[in-house]
């Protein structure tokens, strides 16, 4: 391919600064975006779904009572791999990013957002065929978006009026402790001694049971059924409610007893270390720690966001001090009080 890697290279970061910068300052320009797609029918469908992604996040930021505009972020790539010829290669490049929204007095540290181009060469020019990468938004229509929007405001009301109070417990969760771990571990995983479950489907609950467990609460062998029990020894010895989040929704809200004791919350009512999970309470797909509240100005300020702090998907993808508001809005907030010894 003689000079063309670095060609390649200089063309995928114009395109990832061009999206970034279209995305802070929250202002999408189709001409400024449309150039980086192939003409073909692969690189219009690529085209169409991307841009249907950035407009869908922008229209998001938008809409947050916290100002999500920011600066051009510092970007770190990690080129994984090119290979290919002089008209048509392939790109996996991992992406490290440093970023600071307006309204975040906490700088965002997001690791490991992974791209797969697909390139073709259109002339004397590059251009992106294909771009496979995790997202958090759902891409199946504008009107779907909508409807799930206003289905999501409803199931947020429910969840905060239905919430069942529970009862004290007597073991004290360590908040402070639970947050030191996430600091330490949440950009580079701690695989002396736990596994990491990135590379089979995603270790978000598995992160957020460790900084559990950091923070005090203790493994607990008791219950009738595995559902109720919470612990992990080995790969081969744990509970699905240790490293799944539709299975730690359940132990959150069904253990009695010895163990961990959580209850439904709201934006409200979050503390450091609580739990946010996306989905709802049928279905989980994503667990994260708080470790920072963003307060509105006043005597009695409510809170305006959440930090959090994450492990991902397949990618990995990584982070501390992200806002919550740049995740999808069909959430659940657990409060965690402690545990009964």
């Amino acid at each position: 391919m003689t000079d063309e890697p670095r060609k390649v290279q200089e063309f995928i970061m114009g395109y990832l600064q061009n999206y970034y910068k279209m995305l802070g300052e929250q202002k999408y320009k189709v001409y400024q975006f449309k150039d980086y797609f192939a003409y073909s029918l692969k690189g219009n469908y690529t085209f169409i779904k991307e841009e249907f992604l950035l407009k869908a996040q922008i229209e998001h930021y938008k809409q947050q009572s916290v100002n999500l505009t920011f600066q051009r972020p510092v970007l770190h790539p990690a080129w994984k791999y090119i290979g290919g010829s002089d008209r048509a290669c392939d790109v996996r490049v991992g992406l490290d990013m440093e970023l600071q929204y307006k309204g975040i007095p906490a700088k965002t540290i997001l690791k490991n957002l992974e791209h797969q181009f697909v390139l073709v060469k259109e002339g004397r020019e590059w251009r992106i065929e294909e771009d496979t990468h995790e997202y958090e938004f759902d891409l199946s229509g504008p009107y779907e978006l909508e409807l799930r929007g206003r289905r999501q405001k409803k199931k947020k009301w429910e969840f905060s009026q239905s919430r069942e109070i529970r009862a004290i417990p007597k073991g004290i969760y360590n908040r402070e402790k639970a947050v030191e771990y996430a600091r330490k571990y949440a950009l580079v995983p701690n695989t002396k001694e736990w596994k990491n479950y990135e590379a089979y489907g995603g270790d978000c609950t598995n992160f957020v049971s460790q900084c559990l467990f950091a923070g005090g609460i203790p493994f607990d062998h008791q219950g009738k059924y595995v559902t109720h029990k919470w612990y992990w020894y080995s790969d081969q010895y744990r509970t699905p409610s240790f490293t799944s989040a539709d299975a730690l929704k359940t132990y959150m809200l069904n253990n009695e007893g010895f163990g961990l004791v959580a209850q439904l919350g709201d934006m409200q009512s979050m503390k450091l270390g609580d739990i946010v999970q996306l989905g709802d309470l049928k279905e989980t797909t994503h667990s994260m720690l708080v470790v920072g509240i963003v307060k509105e100005d006043g005597e009695t300020p409510l809170t305006k966001d959440l930090l959090i702090a994450q492990h991902s998907g397949v990618d990995g993808i990584r982070g501390f001090n992200i806002p919550l508001a740049t995740k999808p809005n069909q959430r659940v907030y657990y409060n965690i009080l402690g545990y009964n010894p």
